[in-house]
């Protein structure tokens, strides 16, 4: 955690400085010099979230872990919103190179030393680790039928996902045609309500279990999005579009702060469940074999999501139909995953078998 924190910091720094070290003139020279860093950041990006997400299963009792969650979700959120405040300062500071250069150093000096505190108090219990051999580690991975199940769904899961976050915004502001102010306030909305449903969530979830919240979520997200092809049309047109577009997040909250909850405190499950039964930790392993699939699945629904958008033009309007189409396409994607959740997906496997204490 501290290497990846430390290269994070600085690969971040150089993306923003290529002009203190080669000629931004040389094309050429200027996209490998991009290409290497913006992968240099998204390693260490990995490098540092991996054994951070794992610490779950580590250093959090299961009862304790979707509250963990809770907190973890809630200051990524809040993290967002500062970075969205900051890259409006973007177009001042880059008119003094030397002021962009402190004000880069500055935030890598933070995005280290924030970890510390962490590092230094945080006590891990000492467990017998396996050996480092990424074909023995896969071979067991995929050996446990509950965790190639939800490998599988949280797979299909990113697809909807980032299509929904890749245009929710856009859909408010250019459907529904609200000002700069109401789609700041339509974000606003979106955030916190999210924030107030991960503790609500978490409140359920210690009666029930996680799995008919995780559900019940999902459920609502699904019947939810297919919205969009009537809201901010004739049909409702005697509704506000503030009204129509607050309801509507409100929807998607409810579907989207389930999902955001409840993935690490289930993963944490099945690796101590693994842990349990072969003496082994590898928490680590859990965690990072997920993310190939997320990343690859991601990176094909944002094209996805790009495609939809530039689709024909809805005709007498300034949007594409696409931005109508979004909503029942992610919903015909999230059908798979809550059938997979339903069936297949045992998240509480601890519970299941006894087996809360460590």
């Amino acid at each position: 955690m501290l290497v990846g924190s430390v290269l994070l910091a600085a690969s971040t720094v150089m993306i923003f400085v290529p002009n203190y070290l080669i000629s931004t003139e040389d094309q050429t020279g200027l996209f490998l010099y991009l290409v290497f860093f913006l992968s240099l950041a998204n390693f260490s990006y990995g490098l540092l979230s991996t054994p951070y997400t794992a610490w779950l299963a580590e250093i959090a009792n299961p009862e304790e872990r979707v509250a963990v969650s809770a907190y973890q979700n809630t200051f990524a959120i809040l993290a967002q919103v500062v970075g969205v405040l900051f890259s409006f300062s973007l177009p001042i500071t880059v008119r003094s190179p030397l002021l962009l250069l402190c004000m880069l150093l500055g935030l890598a000096a933070l995005e280290v030393v924030l970890y510390v505190p962490a590092l230094i108090k945080i006590k891990e219990e000492m467990r017998p680790m396996p050996k480092p051999n990424v074909r023995r580690e896969v071979r067991i991975l995929v050996s446990n039928r509950n965790y190639r199940y939800w490998l599988a769904m949280q797979g299909l899961m990113s697809m909807p996902t980032a299509i929904l976050a890749s245009l929710i915004l856009s859909y408010v502001q250019r459907v529904l045609m609200l000002s700069d102010v109401e789609s700041l306030m339509a974000g606003g909305i979106l955030l916190l309500a999210t924030v107030v449903l991960f503790f609500v969530w978490t409140a359920v979830s210690r009666g029930v279990g996680k799995k008919k919240p995780l559900v019940m979520s999902l459920v609502v997200l699904t019947a939810s999005l297919p919205l969009t092809l009537i809201i901010g049309q004739q049909v409702l047109s005697f509704v506000p579009s503030i009204i129509q577009a607050t309801s509507f997040i409100l929807l998607v909250a409810v579907g989207i702060s389930g999902w955001y909850l409840f993935p690490n405190p289930v993963t944490a499950d099945i690796a101590h469940e693994d842990e349990i039964t072969s003496g082994e930790a590898r928490a680590g392993s859990y965690y990072g074999l997920i993310s190939v699939p997320l990343n690859v699945l991601q990176a094909i629904a944002r094209f996805v999501a790009g495609f939809i958008a530039d689709l024909p033009l809805v005709e007498g309007r300034k949007y594409s139909i696409g931005l109508l189409l979004w909503g029942p396409v992610s919903s015909a994607l999230l059908v798979p995953c809550v059938l997979l959740l339903v069936k297949y997906v045992e998240t509480d496997p601890l519970k299941i078998k006894g087996r809360i204490g460590r």
